[in-house]
């Protein structure tokens, strides 16, 4: 799905009057009816506070009362944060009919906060329609006030466009903002909204149609989208009656060391789980015979080593191996030693598209200049901390800025980037970006990330671009971590316990 940032909506709303003459109030009419009938769906929204700031998003507040208005069983109270005056030219024709309806209105002026907070408490759903997307200065004043006494309220809150005090480009708490149970947000998903620190305010985000041509929605482009179930169904490795081992790709995975034998197994398997038709797990001769004993799908290649991490012999038998495989897929658990550096150098300099992950992308820092000469598809897939060694940044400066940053460096060294955060990134050397909002943090766990840079080998061994891997590879991990959440809450479960999630997710995507 397509993900727009503030001024592309207020571009669309601005071709929409203009060119299709739909005239403004209908725009807002529409919005407040799909909010409307998001309520009528809860069945405990008899008690219905409506907080009403200035400019459109107040005339939407003020459009969802008129609506509401006509319901019964349903109490409407709104607070009018701003005096009418500051209103959109639709908002005050909105409160002058809800005026004359009678619609209970309350102006908030000194002194009015103590009623406020009576009101608030009273209610059962509290909308949220002080700020939209607009906002770009700091909360202040009796604003703030007003927003801390909707959190401080037991009651369940619905944002409208967006939570108020939320910059959406960039997805800034601007001096503080609203904590919603659910955002119904409209035209299209607003970048801000899907980024960190905004997530943790906009609880479900709902994507509503207000009448906006969809031809010109079409139009406008973007380099920003939405992973989601519509798209990533595209996008499904085929299968075939007449088929072998072969057809489904062949994947080498490189790794392990003396202690970190789990690293490599739950990467093999992974890339196996996906549907690779074969999987060699190519480790150290000191941890070969764990391997063989954890792994039965799976084969197995013993590998000279030294002191438990590979040695630079070891490659006198992976440099032919390397040309018989699909995908080559290094890192997890393999250590940074310098015969591991001189392994990663010989799967740099191979043909074969790759998936570099964990301790391959701290050794990489110094041969970033190879990437470039690549041609065949490279995915790298670092955490904060791994992106930080690769670019001398801090992990901090990747947290603040994080598409900017590897934007630049999918971009610079020509590799598609799988940036593992509370939202994780799929970005492609064009400088599109794949936003994932799924998952939970029963995932932060070692292991995760094994399990997903084995996903990613494995799609990509059965003919997938490099990014439609990557994008199919993090909504498989991240739905089936979700589901194993379900079940084991997210103290409980393993990255083991993913590899069931994985089956539930391709249920879901194949239709059973």
């Amino acid at each position: 799905m397509k993900v727009l940032v503030p001024q592309q909506i207020r571009e669309l709303d601005k071709r929409a009057i203009e060119e299709y003459a739909i005239p403004s109030v209908l725009l807002m009419e529409h919005a407040a009816l799909c909010v409307v009938e998001r309520i009528k769906a809860l069945d405990f929204a008899k008690r219905i506070v409506i907080v009403c700031g200035p400019g459109n998003n107040g005339g939407d507040g003020l459009a969802i009362a008129r609506l509401l208005a006509g319901l019964e069983n349903r109490r409407v109270d709104v607070f009018l944060v701003a005096s009418p005056d500051k209103l959109s030219a639709d908002g005050k024709i909105y409160y002058e009919i809800i005026k004359k309806l009678g619609v209970h209105i309350i102006s908030l002026n000194e002194g009015a906060e103590v009623l406020l907070e009576e009101y608030l408490n009273k209610a059962t759903l509290i909308i949220d329609a002080l700020f939209g997307t607009g906002l770009t200065r700091p909360i202040e004043g009796k604003y703030r006030k007003v927003i801390e006494k909707i959190n401080e309220a037991d009651a369940y809150v619905m944002s409208v466009d967006c939570p108020s005090g939320i910059e959406t480009e960039e997805g800034k708490v601007l001096g503080t903002a609203v904590f919603a149970n659910e955002t119904i947000t409209f035209v299209a998903p607003k970048l801000g909204l899907l980024l960190y620190p905004a997530f943790e305010y906009t609880g479900e985000v709902r994507v509503v149609d207000i009448g906006i041509p969809k031809a010109l929605l079409e139009e406008i482009k973007s380099p920003y989208w939405h992973i989601d179930r519509l798209e990533m169904r595209k996008y499904l490795p085929k299968r075939y009656s007449r088929s072998n081992k072969g057809t489904y790709g062949r994947v080498l995975a490189i790794g392990g060391q003396m202690g970190m034998s789990g690293a490599i197994v739950l990467a093999s398997q992974a890339a196996l789980k996906v549907g690779a038709g074969l999987v060699t797990a190519a480790v150290p001769n000191s941890i070969h015979q764990v391997i063989e004993c954890k792994l039965t799908e799976v084969m197995s290649l013993p590998l000279a080593d030294k002191e438990g991490q590979l040695s630079e012999e070891a490659i006198q038998v992976l440099k032919p191996l390397i040309q018989k495989q699909d995908i080559v897929l290094i890192g997890p658990g393999m250590g940074r030693g310098t015969g591991a550096e001189k392994v990663v150098f010989q799967v740099l300099i191979s043909d074969k598209p790759c998936v570099i992950d964990a301790d391959a992308l701290v050794l990489l820092k110094n041969k970033l200049e190879l990437l470039k000469n690549r041609k065949a598809p490279t995915i790298l897939t670092p955490h904060p901390g791994e992106l930080a060694a690769l670019t001398g940044l801090t992990i901090q400066e990747i947290v603040d800025n994080p598409i900017k940053i590897t934007k630049d460096f999918a971009s610079r060294y020509h590799v598609t980037m799988v940036l593992k955060t509370e939202r994780t990134l799929v970005v492609e050397p064009t400088g599109n970006v794949y936003i994932n909002t799924r998952g939970n943090s029963g995932m932060a766990k070692g292991g995760s990330g094994d399990v997903l840079s084995g996903v990613i080998a494995g799609l990509l061994a059965q003919g997938l671009l490099a990014s439609a891997s990557a994008q199919l590879g993090v909504y498989l991990h991240s739905y089936a971590g979700d589901r194993v959440a379900e079940r084991k809450t997210t103290y409980a479960f393993l990255p083991t316990d993913l590899f069931e999630g994985i089956e539930q997710a391709f249920k879901e995507l194949i239709g059973y």
